[in-house]
C-alpha cells in the first residue's frame, strides 16, 4: 500500500488481511523476526543486518496514511472475519481511508491468510476484472 500509493504507475490496490499499522509489531523485534520467518517473507538467514533500523522503519509504515493518498484510485480491502492476526477494525479504517474509490468485503468464517479461501479470490478476481474496461489489452508480461 505505502509504496503503491505514491506511484502513480499503479491503477488500484488490492489487500488481504492487512494491518493498518506495523507499530505493534514494532515493539517487539524478535516476535516480528519469528512471525515474517515463518510467514516466507523472510528467508535470508543475516537479514536484517541492522535490527534496530529495520524495527524502527517497519514503526513508521502506516497503511491508513498511504490510502488516504490513492487519489481516487480503486483499493479493495479484503478480510476474514475470524482472522486473528489482524483485527477487522483495521480493515474498516483502510477502506474508510480510500474512500470514495474503496471496497471493504468482509468475509464470513475465514481466517487470515485469505489466499486459501475459494470465496475471497473469487471477489479478488471479481474486483480485478472490473477495474479493466472491456477489450482493454493488459499487458501482463511486466512485473
Amino acid at each position: 500500500m505505502c509504496e503503491a500509493a505514491d506511484d502513480h504507475l499503479v491503477r488500484g490496490v488490492a489487500m488481504l488481511g492487512s494491518p493498518s499499522t506495523l507499530r505493534d509489531w514494532a515493539r517487539d523485534p524478535g516476535r516480528l523476526l519469528v512471525h515474517t520467518r515463518s510467514m516466507g517473507m523472510i528467508r535470508s538467514p543475516g537479514f536484517p543486518s541492522d535490527a534496530t533500523g529495520w524495527v524502527r522503519d517497519i514503526g513508521r509504515i502506516d497503511a491508513v496514511k498511504a490510502a488516504a493518498r490513492l487519489d481516487r484510485r480503486p483499493l479493495l480491502v479484503l478480510h476474514g472475519v475470524e482472522d486473528v492476526e489482524v483485527p477487522v477494525d483495521d480493515a474498516r479504517a483502510l477502506a474508510d481511508a480510500g474512500r470514495p474509490n474503496s471496497e471493504l468485503r468482509v468475509v464470513q468464517g475465514a481466517g487470515h491468510r485469505l489466499r486459501h479461501d475459494p470465496r475471497a479470490i473469487a471477489t479478488l478476481l471479481g474486483w480485478l476484472a472490473r477495474q479493466v474496461p472491456s477489450g482493454t489489452p493488459v499487458d501482463v508480461s511486466q512485473p
